[in-house]
């Protein structure tokens, strides 16, 4: 597939991709097509350790969602009598069971997700209503649970669908001395946020935080999203690039089997209750102990103890020396140097 909004460059196991839809970046249902068949190659390609999504426009990141596209909603949903499933409970109950059991039919069988996105987008020449929405969740859940370490590298001002969007990046960094803002402000135009940010805003940085954000509407400096947990960092432009790479080289030294089973202990755990969070979790673990590499790095963690650490803890040894031994030991094991994860 080639990509008219999407620009790809590797930078060793980093693969980072440049949005762009001149001038202001306004996401559309095209550019999340482009954007799922890529996530999709990513996932088999090995060579790719981290993911980093940013815009390709000077001093812009996302606007938002295109407004245009979402106005059609309005009419195209009455098209398919999607507006009467809201009239009452009933009607309401089983309007969500059937698309949470689309959903979930589509989460487990690949085909029926293809199946269903080309029948929605078939229908999408009558009425974009299911097509729209089912495409950006698609795209949300493929970025959320993907196999790599992502991160969204926000480098100008983001809104409504570009925060949503951000929001299912394992981290979220951002240049900080531009005057940049993050912001949910859907509340303002009598819409809620459509694109995910209700349900996942709230499992990010709290319910209060979430609803404070997202019903106000306001903007949010770098300094404040920080605080609050909704981005990871923030550096001065001048530098952003090469602090991003740097943070995704220390990343990329991550086994990609515990990056993976990790994301799936959170992001399917948060989804059930504590008592099967913990079978998934036990399921993750006997998958990591299961393989070749786990066993390896294990051992040469043993022998590092042996040769550095259990000698040097003695009866003359101050809580500093710990200390220490401690920090030394982290930073080998962070940097990769105990042991090289091919996978």
């Amino acid at each position: 597939m080639e990509y008219k909004y999407l620009k790809t460059r590797r930078e060793k196991s980093t693969l980072w991709v440049e949005i762009k839809n001149p001038p202001v970046n306004f996401l559309t249902v095209a550019m999340l097509e482009e954007l799922f068949d890529l996530v999709k190659q990513v996932s088999r390609d090995d060579s790719v350790r981290v993911f980093i999504l940013t815009g390709g426009l000077e001093d812009i990141y996302i606007m938002h969602f295109s407004i245009p596209e979402l106005l059609t909603l309005s009419t195209d949903n009455k098209k398919l009598l999607l507006n009467l499933f809201v009239k009452s409970k009933i009607t309401g109950a089983i309007f969500k069971y059937v698309t949470t059991s689309t959903n979930w039919l589509m989460d487990c069988f690949g085909w029926y997700e293809t199946l269903m996105l080309k029948l929605a987008k078939f229908m999408s020449g009558y009425s974009s209503s299911l097509y729209l929405w089912f495409i950006m969740q698609r795209v949300y859940f493929a970025i959320e649970r993907l196999n790599k370490i992502t991160i969204a590298a926000i480098n100008g001002n983001c809104n409504g669908g570009g925060t949503e969007l951000s929001a299912c990046f394992d981290f979220r960094l951002m240049v900080g001395d531009q005057g940049f803002t993050l912001g949910q402000p859907e509340v303002l135009i009598n819409i809620v946020p459509g694109g995910g940010s209700s349900q996942r805003l709230p499992r990010l940085i709290g319910r209060a935080k979430a609803l404070e954000f997202m019903l106000r509407g306001n903007q949010m400096n770098a300094g404040e999203a920080q605080r609050i947990g909704l981005i990871t960092g923030f550096f001065d432009k001048a530098e952003f690039k090469k602090r991003v790479q740097e943070f995704a080289d220390l990343m990329s030294k991550r086994p990609m089997t515990a990056v993976d089973a990790i994301k799936k202990c959170v992001h399917d755990g948060m989804e059930t209750t504590l008592r099967h969070g913990l079978s998934i979790e036990m399921e993750q673990s006997l998958r990591c102990l299961d393989n070749k590499e786990t066993i390896e790095a294990m051992q040469a963690y043993i022998n590092y103890l042996d040769r550095n650490v259990i000698p040097a803890v003695g009866k003359n040894t101050t809580t500093g020396d710990i200390n220490r031994i401690v920090q030394e030991t982290v930073k080998h094991l962070e940097e990769g140097k105990l042991y090289t994860f091919k996978h």
